[in-house]
């Protein structure tokens, strides 16, 4: 199993207790030391008595026993060492609760690796059976996937934007490689209102605060390496908190797709660093005209064409057997497909077939009046 530092705390003992006994116990021991060098005088000491100086310097010789004043000293110590201890871990600032969420015990990650390169093959194999008309961001993705084999390095599909007509199965696309890499999954909408802040997290002292939705997706599932999907990103706009402050999604992901930004990026939220370096960044889009060119500069940009009437047809029945559906109900899927384009005058689109589908499934399974 692999494991990766994904939260860059250290781990500091804090018991004062066990701290506390340690040191009344060095300190009796030094005393009994000094006391038994000075019963013993420097004259009369030799090389042989250093080896069974610790038989003479117990806590039972007198004059080593700790005062009140002793005790005071090293509760006071005790009190300014687990003061700097948790400073240098870097979540004294957190309460309780978020400390035990980073807790350093937790802070190794298991990363989810690519078997071999045959793995590979066969995940792209599947993908591209299911969605034909997406074969181009499979085929990258498969890519990605032999060479986290070829490396022995966690799986991870560098920034995908997959830009093309609405209502193909982007989306779909990013659900199904997640499942079939077996790795958890984030989503978000660029075009829904907050989700820069959704993403990058909120800072403490804002109403609001709270941390982003990638940083919990690894806290969940404790896996270092899973897979965000942020749909519709060319409708990202400015958002602005209530301080005044103004704050662009895009920018934001800037420096979680970098990976040398990523390996210590800090989460507003926990003010704590994060490698999230081994995230797999995947964006759709309808037209990628309104997206920032330092943005797209650090993606793999796929043109995704329009699904076809086949291809469609294809999917409509594949699904519907998966959906244990009668022949009567599929022929009837298929059949509106066909005629609905010429009676509304658009296009089909995968959301229509899938619709069709989950309507056809619900009239099937209501009961029969008598």
């Amino acid at each position: 199993m692999t494991k990766i530092q994904i939260i860059q705390v250290r781990e500091f003992s804090t018991d004062h207790v066990a701290m506390k006994k340690r040191l009344r116990s060095f300190l009796q021991e030094f005393r009994a030391r000094k006391i038994t060098r000075e019963l013993v005088g420097d004259d009369e000491w030799s090389a042989e008595l250093d080896d069974i100086e610790a038989e003479f310097s117990d806590a039972a010789v007198p004059g080593s026993e700790l005062t009140y004043k002793d005790e005071v000293a090293i509760a006071d110590r005790v009190r300014c060492l687990v003061a700097k201890r948790n400073r240098a871990s870097g979540t004294a600032h957190l309460k309780d609760d978020d400390r035990k969420r980073l807790s350093p015990k937790e802070a190794c990650m298991r990363a989810i690796m690519a078997p071999s390169e045959h793995w590979a093959d066969e995940v792209a194999a599947a993908l591209h059976a299911e969605m034909p008309w997406m074969g181009r961001a499979t085929e990258t993705a498969w890519h990605d996937l032999r060479r986290a084999a070829r490396r022995g390095t966690p799986i991870k599909i560098q920034p995908l934007l997959l830009n093309g007509p609405p209502g193909i199965g982007k989306s779909a696309w990013t659900r199904s490689l997640a499942k079939r890499l077996k790795l958890p999954m984030g989503q978000s909408d660029a075009g829904a209102g907050g989700a820069g802040f959704e993403i990058a997290g909120v800072e403490r002292g804002w109403g609001s605060s709270q941390p982003g939705r990638p940083v919990n997706l690894l806290l969940d599932h404790r896996i270092a390496n899973p897979i965000f999907v942020v749909d519709e990103i060319c409708k990202a706009g400015f958002e602005k908190s209530t301080s005044g402050r103004v704050f662009s999604l895009t920018e934001a992901m800037l420096g979680l797709m970098e990976p040398g930004s990523a390996r210590a990026w800090n989460c507003p939220y926990f003010r704590v660093a994060f490698d999230m370096s081994h995230f797999s960044w995947l964006f759709t889009a309808n037209q990628i005209d309104t997206v920032p060119e330092p943005f797209l500069s650090r993606c793999q940009i796929v043109e995704v064409q329009d699904i076809s009437l086949a291809q469609l047809h294809d999917f409509a029945v594949r699904r519907g057997l998966e959906m244990k559906l009668s022949q009567e109900a599929l022929e009837a899927v298929c059949e509106v497909l066909v005629m609905a384009p010429r009676m509304t005058g658009r296009r089909m689109s995968l959301r229509d077939a899938v619709r069709m589908l989950e309507r056809a499934e619900a009239l099937e399974g209501r009961p029969r009046l008598q």
